[in-house]
């Protein structure tokens, strides 16, 4: 049984039709099997030139998971590069959760700027993860 967690800020932040949108996009979702994986809710170009993601972070591990670095990239249908970065995190995804997050990617880390980004897709690439003990 997967569920959707929230980070405090976003928890904070987010009007209750913003949670409700990303939980049925959760809801809508195959289920997480075995692994970490991300799934893109959606991307967007900034006006400076940058790029945002916003994605579901999902653990299917099996195990907490505490998430300090990842390698992100962004393509479009043709699997071309639009944008690539790494990001320090500090994030917790509980075993058999999605967490929603946003990467926001510079201007100098956007690889290809005139493409449609109603088809990227998102690669997330965990750096360093550490799996969290669970305490009796």
């Amino acid at each position: 049984m997967s569920q959707l967690q929230f980070h405090p800020v976003w928890k904070d932040k987010l009007t209750l039709a913003q949670k409700e949108e990303l939980l049925t996009f959760f809801e809508e979702q195959a289920p997480i099997t075995g692994k970490f994986d991300a799934v893109l809710v959606r991307g967007k170009f900034k006006k400076n030139g940058g790029a945002v993601a916003t994605v579901l972070l999902r653990n299917g591990d099996g195990k907490p998971l505490k998430i300090k670095q990842a390698k992100v990239e962004m393509t479009d249908s043709a699997n071309h590069l639009v944008a690539a970065e790494e990001f320090e995190l500090d994030l917790s995804l509980e075993e058999g959760s999605a967490l929603p997050w946003s990467f926001v990617f510079s201007r100098e880390s956007v690889k290809k700027a005139d493409v449609d980004s109603e088809n990227w897709k998102i690669h997330v690439d965990l750096q360093e993860k550490e799996a969290q003990s669970t305490k009796a």
